[in-house]
């Protein structure tokens, strides 16, 4: 081979592989940026945000419980914890358990929302534990573990308390007693064929959430915690069925508009004292509504009619026996006492937050409903 052809030939030869080699390096760096685009962000689990269902719900809930459910650890999908202590409160179930050991359980997804997502986790030792982790909530640190250790003092038979908590800048997680019974969402609005929910349960659950959020009501008004988000899906059953007001003090929400707890929206960013003051009124809009669904049997929102503005146009037309759900009807409820419970609810729910009732007012007419249902009970042959 003569030198000039000798000299192409391995001239030709390094730039082959010199094009290998690039092509090699340009379908490396492809394949990273399609694992960075894929890769859910660090700080996320189960981005609650991006996942949410944006159709539009026809439960109360802001949460959809229609998720897969799958055994999981909460950090299982992301790595966004920072190394911290979990503050355990007044509570001997738990006083042993470590950041760690949360984190790293098997844990069902029972829910998520815009702003949360809750868990089922269980231990090793058989011990349930539900888990709430909350994103997006602009709370100090030292706000917010005030604002728990306040709560923690306030207790009330039927108010669930946190057993423990954890505060970061983004994440917060709060850890509750498992409730296996349900909500009071399912018990009105599940498919549970058979099963009877009988008007003096309904008045007597009634009864109970009304003294309990007037307790708390009364403990915290000073540092401006209200509930913020009471709705039927926040009231849970525990093993005797009695019913347990959770998440109480969790969101702060605008008391212009009594319908946003209902509705889902981020109102979290709201912490000044007079919007927390007002809350106290927004609790109470709640507190109708579900009374409402406990007379109706109806949910919230349901193919685009809202439940408080059918009531009003029903009860306007005067055909306010259509309102009440016809199980309890056929069960002999007294009318008059549905009628004056009834009446309660609409004052509850009257758009003019200063023309609500206060709670302790509320209580008041709830239990004279009740004493009357209960001599009736006696009475009768």
């Amino acid at each position: 081979m003569k030198p000039i052809s000798k000299s192409i030939f391995m001239f030709s030869g390094y730039i082959a592989l010199g094009l290998v080699i690039i092509g090699l390096i340009l379908c490396r760096l492809k394949k990273k940026k399609r694992e960075r685009v894929e890769a859910p962000s660090p700080c996320k689990v189960a981005s609650v945000d991006d996942i949410v269902d944006t159709k539009p719900s026809f439960t109360s809930t802001d949460f959809k419980t229609d998720v897969s459910k799958s055994d999981y650890s909460i950090n299982s999908t992301e790595s966004g914890f920072v190394p911290s202590s979990l503050v355990v409160l007044t509570s001997p179930i738990i006083s042993d358990l470590k950041f760690e050991d949360l984190l790293s359980a098997p844990a069902e997804l029972l829910g998520r929302g815009k702003h949360g997502t809750l868990y089922r986790v269980i231990f090793e030792n058989g011990m349930v534990l539900a888990v709430k982790r909350i994103k997006g909530w602009m709370i100090s640190t030292d706000e917010f573990k005030h604002r728990m250790q306040r709560l923690d003092q306030a207790k009330h038979l039927n108010v669930l308390p946190a057993l423990a908590f954890y505060c970061s800048i983004h994440e917060k997680l709060l850890v509750y007693e498992y409730q296996p019974n349900g909500s009071l969402f399912t018990l009105l609005h599940g498919k549970q064929p058979g099963r009877k929910f009988e008007w003096a349960s309904r008045l007597k659950i009634a009864a109970k959430i009304a003294e309990a959020l007037a307790y708390m009501h009364r403990e915290l008004y000073v540092d401006g915690i209200p509930h913020g988000n009471l709705k039927s899906t926040n009231i849970l059953l525990k093993n005797n069925m009695e019913p347990c007001i959770s998440e109480y003090g969790l969101m702060a929400m605008d008391p212009q508009d009594p319908s946003s707890s209902l509705n889902g929206l981020n109102l979290m960013q709201q912490q000044t004292k007079g919007t927390s003051t007002n809350g106290f009124k927004v609790d109470i809009y709640g507190f109708g509504v579900i009374l409402l669904e406990l007379l109706t049997g109806k949910l919230v929102q349901n193919d685009g009619i809202d439940l408080t503005s059918w009531v009003h146009s029903v009860v306007r037309e005067e055909w306010t026996v259509e309102v009440f759900d016809k199980s309890i009807i056929s069960d002999g409820a007294s009318e008059e006492r549905m009628l004056n419970l009834l009446q309660v609810a609409i004052k509850c729910v009257n758009q003019a937050p200063e023309s609500r009732p206060s709670i302790s007012q509320v209580v008041s007419m709830i239990n004279t409903i009740k004493e009357e249902d209960d001599k009736s009970l006696v009475y009768e042959p």
